[in-house]
């Protein structure tokens, strides 16, 4: 998640899109057949009238952790819900949030460690810092333990945003540090032996004059969903790109997803479910006004107002409609869908990979 960028303040929701052949119904996210249409996600518990974005699921897809903030994009705090008899359980604060703005939660896909960014003090009793920090908890027999300040040069006095931790311990993350091409670039920490990292600018070209801010990365390091601001073929405010691993070793230059995925609004947080079916990620856009509406009445116009999709944020500038979609790879036409959809075939048995 970025801070920087103007007219952030937007409702949102949470958005998948099938990406592989479908197989066993086995996570609470699986549909059993393909979709018709765009769905919402888990509408009137999940999908809201708030501000959502940014989901993370533990590995089983039980446990769902997701932001919630203010219209004004602001008041970050991290939310879980947890899949039980049949459905999704009203979401509560998570326990170890609601007190600083946290965000960009991240769980790795063996469950042992949890990632997001918080402005909350290093020093205990100390105030709020003016900036983003990365933290991770690791998960215990009682739940997660108390989070943990990652050491420099993974953390600066610059924002860092959206963590993806592989298994190895390797961290892909965003930054605005002085040293940054741009308005955000991305980064790479491999582990050192005693604890510390090796931290690199992924460099070109992956990383431009633009703004690169939130990287997925996929556990063998092949495959790469970006979302970035200010590129020439960028179809809105924050468009979505996908970008793969070389032969010679260098990522390639990273192709926007186009129209199906992005909008002319903002799409923010590309991650894939654990069982590596479904793309999901924010959605802001703007949906088109009825040429002929009928006439509302009080009580519609009220659920209207306070039920998913109802533009909150309409009395400031730009704003949209965030919608949480889910549609299946036979839908999907655009050429770099389909080019994730190889690579996933082709990490199929690989141990990240839970799709059978």
């Amino acid at each position: 998640m970025h801070l920087a960028g103007p007219n952030f303040s937007r409702a949102s929701a949470i958005t998948l899109l099938m990406i592989g052949s479908l197989a066993a119904h086995t996570a609470p996210y699986d549909s059993a057949k393909p979709l018709p249409k765009a769905t919402l996600f888990a509408p009137g518990i999940i999908s809201t009238g708030d501000y959502e974005s940014h989901a993370t699921f533990t590995p089983d897809g039980r446990e769902m952790y997701f932001l919630k903030m203010a219209p004004t994009f602001s008041r970050w705090s991290i939310f879980v819900s947890r899949y039980k008899d049949g459905g999704w359980s009203p979401p509560e604060v998570a326990p170890f949030s609601g007190q600083y703005q946290d965000a960009d939660p991240y769980i790795t896909a063996d469950g042992k460690h949890f990632y997001f960014i918080s402005d909350r003090p290093v020093e205990a009793g100390g105030g709020r810092q003016s900036h983003h920090d990365i933290w991770v908890m690791d998960k215990t027999d009682s739940g997660w333990s108390a989070p943990r300040h990652l050491p420099a040069p993974i953390n600066s006095d610059a924002d860092e945003f959206y963590p993806i931790a592989l298994k190895n311990g390797t961290l892909y993350f965003g930054s605005q540090r002085k040293e940054a091409n741009g308005v955000g670039d991305i980064y790479r920490a491999a582990p050192q032996k005693g604890g510390s990292y090796a931290v690199e600018n992924l460099g070109l070209p992956v990383n431009t004059g633009a703004g690169e801010y939130e990287a997925f990365v996929t556990e063998d390091e092949r495959l790469m969903l970006l979302a970035i601001t200010r590129r020439p073929d960028s179809l809105g405010d924050i468009d979505l790109y996908v970008s793969h691993k070389q032969a010679d070793g260098k990522w390639s230059e990273p192709v926007n997803l186009g129209p199906e995925i992005n909008s002319p609004a903002r799409e923010l947080s590309p991650k894939l479910t654990p069982n590596a079916k479904y793309l999901i990620w924010m959605s802001c856009r703007e949906p088109a006004l009825p040429a002929k509406p009928q006439r509302r009445t009080t009580a519609e116009v009220l659920q209207e107002l306070h039920a998913p999709g109802n533009g909150l944020g309409d009395i400031l500038p730009d704003r949209c409609l965030c919608r949480a979609s889910v549609k299946t790879a036979n839908e999907i036409d655009a050429t770099p869908i389909m080019m994730i959809a190889h690579w996933l075939s082709a990490l199929r048995h690989s141990a990240w990979c839970m799709a059978t």
